[in-house]
């Protein structure tokens, strides 16, 4: 939902350039990603350099003894050709230790130049530290190359001595010892600082391997779910997008601009036509520093317009802001299968109530004829209670799709409420066998719906008197609680419930396993929406109850002064 900032790439210097080379010796330029034979020669690079200056160093000193030493030019032509072929070999197609014959030539190299060309410039056996090091470097069967830093430097000052002419004493060979002891440890630190980096190395990897498999797995679950998501930096600018979110991206993007901020996106309010100011928009908000849930805005052109819930969490490095995560959920769908479900209301209230109230009407009518047939009449009789009872679902099952019932507040009495229920319950309970009793308090003033009070006393009573068999017996009465709250309790001797099924009790459409067996009809949804208007109402609703010995079912109201 915001300009991206793409990070500008960073140079990459190739390897083979001397210039470029003694560049990184000056640190004046990072380091090159190189290939083998590139490492090869800036490894090699050392002893090439000082073969040549050792070659100048002797000309200068001596040229006639330069010119008579072979020995001297054979090393420096062995180096030239080792550093040639680190340049120019394919390493990559042999093995890898293949490369480390290179400065094992230069040692050998460097061998046969320190006993050639001592009497003309000490200190040339220092040299073979070159090669030593970069085979320690490369942890490359590092005992024998320890071995060798040590066995290979004392052979050239004990050759130097003898080739001296000096006279062996234990004296004159343990004088040079330093050299190949000096070597030897710097063979060994090197050897040590590889292993060190090594390890670092390895542990730099397996963090990066991780850190790969983590960006992996996130991209995939980011682009797997079915929501936008965008992270900001604390200045607003794109540091990650999903698939999901590019895509809402685009579709919000104006036709004159291509390459807009938010502000400058198709963003709008509730009513679809004004855009959302800047501080009020989304990804702005949680730059600002808030945390949010559940903004609608609405985006893109008139005709594709799509509806996004908009939330946002804060990121915090040490406490400190350091960005935010806002997600976009295409809600358009959900909305629009809301307005649909308000319609069908609308209409199945109309279709179906007004009918089912006409047919009860002229049922009851149809019944109170005088001159009709007993039998008859009991024919209408049943016949107007199915439809009252399927008016009764019909409400039912309109009231559960609706979700939250309005109700009206007014003063009402409840024992006023269930008097006027009785008399229609009083007649089905004869129908049925079953005893209903009820005891009435002289008035409990309550803020209620009257219609809907009326509704929550039918539900518990018709609930009752369904789940109680023949010769029991079913109590209601009302009064008021310790504490003056208005009460309303209905108890039966039915068929009572366990502890599981009372959990479960006003779950919408939910039926005991006995209610289920014993095939009383009924659509699990009176307890539900009795359970909601009670609450609508301030009020609560518990049932006790066990199996085989009936239930009870209490609902308080908060009490309300009315005044006369």
């Amino acid at each position: 939902m915001n300009e991206r900032v793409e990070a500008p790439a960073r140079p990459l210097f190739p390897a083979g350039h001397l210039r470029r080379i003694l560049r990184i010796g000056f640190l004046r330029e990072p380091l090159p990603v190189m290939g083998a034979r590139g490492l090869a020669s800036v490894n090699q690079l050392p002893s090439a350099i000082a073969a040549v200056i050792v070659i100048v160093l002797f000309l200068v000193a001596d040229a006639q003894a330069a010119l008579s030493a072979p020995g001297v030019w054979i090393g420096f032509v062995v180096i030239t050709a080792a550093t040639v072929a680190a340049s120019v070999l394919p390493w990559t197609r042999w093995p890898e230790p293949a490369v480390l014959l290179v400065p094992l030539v230069d040692m050998l190299a460097f061998f046969v130049m320190s006993l050639a060309g001592f009497k003309t410039l000490t200190g040339i056996s220092i040299l073979m530290a070159l090669p030593l090091f970069w085979l320690a470097w490369s942890r490359y069967r590092t005992g024998l190359v320890l071995a060798a830093s040590f066995v290979m430097p004392l052979g050239v000052v004990w050759g130097q001595v003898i080739l001296s002419g000096i006279e062996l004493s234990t004296k004159a060979l343990v004088k040079p010892l330093l050299v190949p002891v000096v070597l030897f440890s710097f063979t060994m630190t090197i050897a040590v600082m590889s292993l060190a980096v090594a390890r670092t190395q390895a542990r730099t990897r397996r963090a990066l391997e991780k850190a790969e498999k983590h960006a992996v797995l996130l991209n995939a679950v980011l682009n797997t779910a079915n929501v936008g998501v965008v992270v900001v930096d604390e200045a607003g600018r794109d540091l990650m997008m999903n698939d999901t979110q590019r895509t809402i991206h685009e579709s919000l993007i104006p036709d004159d601009n291509s390459n807009p901020d938010e502000a400058g996106l198709l963003i709008f309010g509730a009513d679809r036509t004004t855009p959302l100011p800047a501080d009020q928009r989304p990804v702005r908000r949680a730059v600002l520093g808030a945390e949010y849930s559940d903004q609608l805005v609405w985006g893109g052109s008139q005709e594709a317009m799509r509806a996004f819930n908009a939330s946002a969490t804060q990121m915090l490095v040490d406490g400190q802001p350091s960005g935010a995560v806002i997600a976009f959920h295409d809600v358009t769908d959900l909305l629009d299968a809301l307005a649909a479900k308000d319609d069908f209301l609308s209409t199945v209230n109309h279709e179906l109530r007004t009918p089912l109230t006409s047919i009860v009407g002229y049922l009851e009518m149809a019944s109170e004829t005088a001159e009709l047939d007993p039998a008859v009449k009991v024919y209408l009789r049943v016949a107007e209670r199915n439809a009252e009872r399927l008016l009764a679902l019909v409400g039912d099952l309109l009231d559960a799709a609706a979700g939250k019932v309005e109700i009206a507040r007014e003063p009402v009495d409840l024992s006023e409420v269930l008097e006027g229920c009785l008399p229609s319950h009083k007649a089905r309970a004869e129908r049925l066998g079953v005893g209903l009793s009820a005891e009435v308090a002289n008035r409990l003033d309550l803020l209620g719906d009257e219609r809907r009070l009326g509704q929550i006393v039918d539900n518990l009573l018709s609930n009752a008197l369904k789940y109680t068999p023949s010769g029991g017996s079913v109590n209601v009465s009302t009064y008021r609680s310790e504490t003056g709250d208005p009460i309303l309790e209905v108890t039966d001797t039915g068929q009572g419930m366990t502890v599981d099924e009372l959990g479960r009790l006003f779950t919408r459409f939910y039926r005991t396993d006995t209610v289920r067996r014993s095939a009383i009809p009924g659509a699990g949804l009176g307890l539900a929406i009795t359970k909601d208007l009670v609450e609508e109402h301030g009020g609560s609703i518990s049932v006790s109850s066990e199996p085989g010995l009936g239930s009870t079912f209490r609902v308080e109201f908060p009490a309300a002064v009315v005044r006369n």
